[in-house]
């Protein structure tokens, strides 16, 4: 397969490898998704924050990878704290139970999030709704244009007044809260809450709606670190559960084709490599077909070859031959469609074949005793056929068969 076709082979190698270099050199571009992992120094990754908690609010910071329901009947503890972080948080009602008994037992849990699950909004009779406004405005404006603003209900408890976030943050906030569960800890510029506070058992519950607060954007050097610093003293507990169970990227990506499309240059260079391979299949098959044979369809010779021996029969001049085979024919016609025999052609053939066909009774006798004679004559002439042809042909118009 090699042979002939070594060129090809080498300027596609040479293509990929090209490809490969020309991305890896390119300045890796920034990663700007929500991931809120403890290990992602991206801008919405959380690392600067987890790793302010130990020894600052807590005096152990472990890490959670499996569900709610299964860390309250395994964990005992009634002094921890659960932070679940992410932009969508979702769970079901066996889970919401199990969240309120790991509450109920001292434990303090803090959701935060954009947009929350219909079980966890009905549990909690609470509605979310988000500022989507678009702004097609540069990278520089986006990090400096203030978009919506947030403050704490008491302003003693904190070090700002208020604090600006840029038009790169999300914001979100309670459209509808049930007053008779939930405090507000914290509202935006209009006044709309985004941070809940209700007691369960001897523990409580927070819910926020604002979870890009915890990014490594606005916790490294920025002013509005504060405002996740005064959040996080609520909670003073002696240990913090970090969640990474619920994130939308805490899954592990382990497949190869996972890898591959990790990588915007092995990406390219994957989706070049098929290309470049089902382009010469393309082209290597188009070549190297073999013509398909034309194959004519069989023609049907039978009136041809009527005709042929007809010729043969008139120009020897047999006249009585040619009508011999001709009353045969006929009879074996009569035979066929009225299955009468013709072999005692008499009385009673005649009526049967009259009552049958329809054509009348003398004109059968004298057909058939005509068709008797030409048998019994030494020689015709070709008058005696086309009058024979003639009265077979008329007796076949008037039959009803």
């Amino acid at each position: 397969m090699l042979k002939g076709n070594r060129k090809y082979y080498i300027v596609l190698a040479t293509i990929f490898v090209g490809v490969i270099f020309l991305y890896y050199s390119q300045p890796k571009p920034i990663n700007w998704n929500r991931t809120f992992g403890k290990d992602d120094k991206i801008p919405f990754g959380s690392y600067a924050i987890f790793h302010l908690l130990k020894d600052t609010y807590a005096s152990s910071v472990q890490t959670n990878s499996e569900g709610i329901y299964n860390l309250n009947e395994r964990n005992l503890s009634t002094d921890q704290s659960l932070l679940i972080i992410d932009e969508q948080i979702s769970m079901s009602r066996l889970e919401i139970r199990s969240l309120f008994a790991f509450a109920q037992k001292g434990n303090t849990v803090l959701l935060c999030a954009n947009q929350f699950g219909k079980a966890l909004k009905d549990t909690f009779r609470l509605d979310v709704r988000m500022n989507t406004s678009f702004d097609a405005s540069s990278l520089d404006s986006l990090l400096k244009r203030p978009a919506f603003e947030v403050s704490y209900v008491q302003p003693k408890n904190t070090a700002r007044k208020s604090y600006v976030y840029p038009k790169v943050a999300t914001e979100s906030y309670f459209s509808e809260i049930d007053t008779s569960c939930f405090s507000i800890v914290a509202v935006n510029k209009k006044q709309m809450p985004v941070l809940l506070e209700r007691p369960a058992g001897k523990g409580k519950i927070l819910i926020s709606t604002l979870p890009d607060v915890f990014g490594n954007l606005f916790i490294v050097d920025h002013p509005n670190r504060f405002y996740v610093y005064t959040l996080l003293s609520r909670l003073r507990n002696r240990s913090i559960l970090w969640d990474e169970y619920y994130k939308t990227y805490g899954h592990p990506k382990d497949s190869l084709f996972a890898f591959i499309f990790s990588s915007d240059a092995l990406y390219m260079a994957y989706g070049i490599t098929l290309l470049g391979l089902l382009l010469f299949m393309v082209f290597e098959i188009k070549r190297r077909q073999r013509p398909i044979p034309v194959i004519r369809p069989l023609q049907n010779t039978t009136l041809e070859f009527v005709d042929v021996v007809s010729h043969v029969y008139f120009n020897s001049r047999n006249h009585k031959h040619i009508a011999l085979e001709t009353i045969r024919y006929f009879y074996f016609d009569i035979s066929r469609k009225f299955n009468l025999s013709t072999a005692d052609l008499d009385e009673e053939f005649y009526t049967r074949l009259h009552h049958l066909s329809g054509v009348d009774l003398e004109k059968i006798r004298v057909l058939f005793r005509y068709c008797e004679n030409l048998k019994q004559a030494p020689g015709l002439t070709e008058d005696d056929l086309l009058e024979l042809n003639d009265r077979i042909a008329k007796f076949k118009k008037q039959s009803i068969r």
